[in-house]
């Protein structure tokens, strides 16, 4: 067996083997390992000294092990040391986080649901309302009647949930699919019964408490109003009813929510915080909704008319500037309020009686508005962004990666790696930087592990523990030859000055600055800053002086964090002998030739090809992104029912004014088009308020997030209102096929 690592360079070993290691327990998330006995790695090694990244430590009781890691933090200060204890808690307490967000993000799914829950048992009931004027009229109470519908309900969300948690198996399944082929983690797949169970009961429990609006409110409707065909005339008992209602509703999910999270507060403030978010999107969708059915559908075209055209293309003309999207789509607006003038009568006709539909039962099309702009919101700005992180990424990597591709070589390998580069193919660009790791001990005469403690957390501008890792290695610029670092295209120089020709025989040093903005070391290392490094072997330690700070550009890298001169990591890496890092710029039409002729050249060569790496970027990004856009699109589809919902209702209410409209002439097209254009005008206000949205997150995240100029592309947007439109379009079509189609007599006779 061939070993090439770092540590070894190059190595031959003959091995048998002695056995296979199952796939499970600490070996389950690790794809490729194989354990050597330590003597043969001593063999391997040759005279090169042995160095461990983990050692395990067993003791005999929780008291020997408190004294054990005492005693170990003691002699190695810089040491990692955690208990089996401490390891345990830290993933129960990263899974616990990891869990309350997913179950917040599903708690506002239920809520959402709900509104769908809600519509959908208004259809079941509404179509019912003689059988339940019929029950009540034979002798049934309204207690039979809430038993009855409650019963309908729970065996609606049994149904639900037993198709939510088949999703959900078949998605946990997809997800840990994906994390194994991005990552060397191996993941078991377990179902839990317990859980399972617990996603039908919530689903019951959903159903029945959304459910009990509409239940108790067709309980209290009145025989004779039925059976004489008259509305309700209690407005103000059912405005107080339904008021109750709501409360109710709203105690019982926050009680079933309050288990789920297992904190009643924070349950509180997700069901009161997202009903008042809701609730304010509900009046603003009712202003919209008002608002479009004013819109004139003049008979001629007039000055009326001509004055808010003018005004409409002169506001596009201005978006066109900042927003190209909704530019065009205010334009198209424009164009087409100029020839609505200029249609049939007849399409006139259905155009001004879908406006006013809009207002008709305007608190149910604004929940159904509602609805529609939540799904689009997630799917929009999921797609928004999959399309500007891949358009950043290819930028930042044409633009700002000096180097593609790094070869990292030991002892003679270097050498010999250097004496072949002029014969690399494609080679355009080189540069030889000594690179070792070390120890960091104090910083001006303050040990290192009383400024980072090993327990030390990650946060916001908070580097914790791992703040060592910006210290304990060093890279080396021939400063004699005028090799300095790369200013003008890898790094930039934030406070002080760049290495110089002066620094020879001088140990002086480059740190991120993120070392000094940043907690933990914020305040405790600055410009003029004294540390003592020491090699890894402790024989050989240098004092050294901090002359400035850098940060790397876009994707640039830095291969160890502490920059300095090539004499000083000769001086601290073991045995005098440092690792040679290559930064190679390779055509990249010769980089399959080129890492030919290197693995020739020097065959214990470790390569590393960085030109694809935003193929890989963008293909990790894709997948992760499409993932999310599977699960948003579960909340477009609870959309779509809730439209179908709404659709089907809408045709219960209207029958009388489909048969007088069927009477006077209408076909069942005619009647069909007035339904389609109320819809297409919902779906298409939905969305256009909803990528209003994504582009105000879009910017923001940008800006803020990713340091770039984010925008949303005019195709994209008018693409995906069109394609809402089109879908609830769809939707009313296949839901009012059959409803449209009802002979006038049988309405007019009330048969």
């Amino acid at each position: 067996m061939h070993l090439n690592a770092q540590s070894l360079g190059g190595a031959d070993l003959h091995v048998t083997v002695a056995g296979i290691v199952t796939n499970s327990g600490v070996f389950a998330s690790i794809n490729d390992f194989l354990v050597l006995a330590v003597s043969d790695y001593q063999q391997a090694m040759g005279n090169r000294s042995v160095f461990y990244d983990t050692i395990d430590v067993t003791a005999a009781d929780k008291a020997h092990v408190d004294e054990a890691v005492k005693a170990i933090s003691q002699q190695f200060p810089l040491s990692s040391v955690t208990t089996v204890d401490q390891a345990f808690k830290a993933n129960q307490d990263q899974v616990a986080v990891e869990q309350k967000f997913l179950a917040l993000v599903g708690l506002l799914a239920l809520l959402i649901g709900g509104i769908g829950i809600v519509h959908t048992m208004q259809v079941l009931l509404a179509r019912r309302r003689l059988e339940i004027a019929t029950l009540k009229t034979v002798g049934y109470h309204q207690g039979h009647l809430l038993l009855l519908f409650g019963l309908e309900a729970g065996l609606l969300g049994l149904a639900g949930g037993t198709v939510g948690a088949l999703l959900a198996i078949g998605l946990s399944a997809l997800v840990r699919g994906l994390v194994q082929q991005l990552s060397p983690m191996q993941i078991p797949f377990v179902i839990d019964p317990l859980l399972v169970l617990g996603g039908l009961l919530v689903g019951v429990l959903t159903a029945l408490i959304f459910g009990l609006l509409p239940i108790v409110k067709a309980a209290h409707i009145r025989p004779l109003s039925v059976l004489r065909d008259e509305p309700d005339s209690h407005h103000v008992r059912s405005a107080l009813l339904t008021c109750g209602l709501i409360l109710v509703l709203s105690l019982l999910f926050w009680v079933m929510a309050g288990v789920i999270l297992k904190d009643s507060l924070l349950a509180g403030g997700v069901v009161y915080g997202g009903l008042v978010v809701l609730g304010l999107l509900v009046l603003l969708f009712g202003f919209v909704l008002l608002a479009v059915s004013k819109l004139p559908v003049p008979e001629r075209f007039n000055l009326k008319q001509g004055v808010l055209v003018v005004l409409a293309l002169l506001i596009a003309v201005l978006l066109v500037r900042v927003l190209p999207a909704f530019g065009g789509l205010v334009l198209l607006l424009a164009l087409l309020g100029a020839i609505v003038a200029f249609l049939p009568v007849r399409l006139k006709v259905s155009l001004r009686m879908a406006l006013s539909h809009l207002n008709r039962q305007r608190a149910r099309t604004s929940t159904t508005l509602l609805a529609l702009f939540i799904g689009v919101v997630a799917i929009g700005l999921i797609l928004v962004l999959r399309e500007n992180l891949t358009d950043l990424i290819n930028r930042t990597v044409a633009n700002n990666m000096t180097f593609n591709a790094i070869a990292i070589a030991q002892g003679s390998e270097a050498d010999r790696l250097a004496s072949g580069l002029s014969s690399i193919p494609g080679l355009q660009r080189s540069a030889r930087h000594l690179d070792t790791r070390m120890i960091p001990l104090s910083i001006d005469g303050v040990p290192l592990q009383q400024l980072i403690p090993a327990n030390a957390s990650f946060g916001y501008q908070n580097l914790g523990a791992s703040a060592i890792n910006y210290l304990n290695g060093l890279e080396g610029y021939d400063v004699a030859q005028n090799q300095l670092p790369d200013t003008s295209q890898i790094l930039s120089i934030v406070q002080g000055r760049n290495l110089n020709s002066s620094d020879v025989g001088s140990c002086h040093v480059l740190l991120n600055d993120h070392l000094l903005a940043w907690l933990p070391l914020k305040g405790h290392v600055h410009l003029g800053s004294t540390l003592i490094l020491s090699s890894l072997d402790g024989k050989v330690s240098r004092s050294c002086t901090v002359v400035g700070t850098y940060l790397t550009r876009g994707l640039e890298v830095v291969f160890n964090p502490v920059l300095t001169t090539s004499d000083v990591v000769q001086a601290l890496a073991v045995g005098g002998v440092p690792t040679s890092i290559y930064y190679l710029r390779i055509d990249p039409a010769h980089l399959g030739q080129a890492f030919a002729a290197i693995g020739q050249e020097a065959p214990d060569v470790a390569v590393f090809n960085l030109a694809n790496t935003g193929d890989y970027l963008n293909r990790y990004l894709g997948q992760a992104l499409s993932v999310v856009l599977a699960v948003a699109l579960l909340s477009l589809l609870a959309a779509t029912v809730i439209i179908a919902n709404a659709v089907a209702l809408a045709m219960l209410e209207r029958r009388r004014e489909m048969g007088i409209l069927k009477a006077l002439g209408y076909t069942s097209e005619a009647v069909l088009s007035e339904v389609l254009l109320e819809n297409g005008l919902i779906g298409a206000t939905g969305a256009t308020l909803a990528m209003l949205l994504v582009t105000l997150l879009t910017s923001l995240l940008g800006q803020y997030v990713f340091k770039a100029s984010f925008g949303v592309s005019w195709y994209l947007a008018l693409g995906v209102i069109a394609s809402i439109c089109l879908l609830a379009m769809a939707v009313a079509a296949l839901v009012a096929w059959q409803p449209v189609r009802i002979r006038p007599l049988m309405v007019l006779r009330y048969e």
